[in-house]
């Protein structure tokens, strides 16, 4: 059932929120296109439970910054969780498997920002190499970070770049750069330890979820 947060506002108190609109503003071209489609999700109930689920859980994983900063896991923990809500509010069958699910949610990520992760979130070889991931693999390893952090095993060793040490970067015209991280791969009861680089923040992480997940609304609003 939903949060009785949720259930108290009206659809005209949603479409007028500051802060939801405030929260998708950088996703939309323009105020009118941004309007339309937030007034489209409040015709349909799933549509307009995904879109306050992302606001829900964007908002705790922006507030955890606050109480607990350079540790970026546990950011993953909400962003996953709102990955796999919107999901399940999109598919027509349950599912309990929850890396599924993740998966079915970045079936709608754009071919930008999956490139944007393969190019930012490279695994570290021998001497000053790096292999490209494959994207399937990068959404394990973000789900494996999430889970071992969600159950207190290891919520410090996972690090994203810094906004302000990106920014120098690129004031300083440096093209490739980013900060050593680790993570686990394979599967179940084969999972090893691998070395990481990545060039990428938690703003860029942040924005490439809640775009995930405007697309997998409007793949919603459009099946009819």
């Amino acid at each position: 059932s939903e949060p009785s947060a949720m259930r108290i506002f009206t659809s005209k108190e949603i479409f007028a929120d500051p802060d939801l609109n405030r929260l998708l503003t950088p996703f939309f071209v323009s105020r009118k296109e941004k309007e339309g489609f937030i007034k489209k999700c409040l015709t349909r109930l799933k549509a307009r439970r995904m879109l306050l689920r992302v606001q829900w859980y964007v908002e705790i994983a922006d507030g955890v910054r606050k109480v607990k900063q350079s540790r970026p896991a546990l950011n993953l923990i909400f962003l996953m969780a709102f990955a796999e809500s919107i999901a399940k509010q999109r598919m027509r069958k349950n599912s309990n498997n929850s890396l599924a699910i993740v998966k079915e949610f970045f079936k709608y990520i754009s071919k930008e920002d999956s490139q944007t992760l393969r190019h930012r979130f490279r695994r570290t070889l021998l001497g000053l190499r790096t292999q490209r991931l494959r994207f399937s693999s990068i959404v394990r390893i973000l789900y494996d970070i999430r889970n071992r952090a969600v159950h207190g095993e290891d919520f410090w060793s996972f690090s994203l770049l810094r906004k302000e040490e990106k920014e120098k970067f690129e004031q300083e015209k440096y093209t490739d750069y980013g900060i050593a991280t680790s993570g686990s791969l394979g599967k179940r009861g084969r999972k090893r330890r691998v070395s990481l680089d990545t060039a990428l923040t938690y703003e860029d992480l942040r924005g490439i979820f809640i775009r995930t997940a405007i697309a997998n609304i409007q793949s919603l609003l459009r099946d009819k």
